[in-house]
């Protein structure tokens, strides 16, 4: 059985609780249990520099199953170099809310071209694509 580490969102006002149950289902779903739980900090949910020293920490994970994709969105576009640093040491990544997987053998490259895409549209500032007009 897969081991993996839950990533609630603490920008979301949704009680943590709920966040968790559906995470656990997410991880049953791929075939495992939730094992460690952690959350960036609020100060820090930009650059996400806590999850992966948190995965290292932890032996023998698979991966992680965040809440939402939003959480590689909130630096302003999507943390690609996070994403990439996950994947090349072979944690999957999860997103229970959109229920998207993503892993080394199974890249899902359809699936990340949307999510950046989405992460552009909806971080782009008005005011700018007003001027282009």
């Amino acid at each position: 059985m897969k081991t993996f580490y839950s990533c609630v969102d603490a920008l979301i006002p949704s009680p943590l609780s709920e966040q968790h149950l559906i995470i656990k289902k997410k991880a049953e779903k791929e075939s495992g249990l939730i094992t460690a739980y952690a959350s960036e900090e609020f100060r820090t949910v930009k650059s996400q520099p806590w999850i992966f020293i948190k995965l290292n920490e932890t032996p023998g994970l698979n991966g992680v199953v965040f809440f939402t994709a939003l959480q590689f969105s909130y630096g302003g576009k999507f943390n690609l170099k996070l994403f990439q640093k996950l994947i090349n040491n072979n944690y999957e990544i999860h997103f229970a809310r959109e229920d998207l997987s993503f892993s080394k053998k199974k890249p899902n490259i359809k699936s990340l071209n949307f999510l950046m895409s989405n992460s552009l549209v909806f971080q782009r500032d008005e005011k700018e694509l007003i001027n282009l007009i």
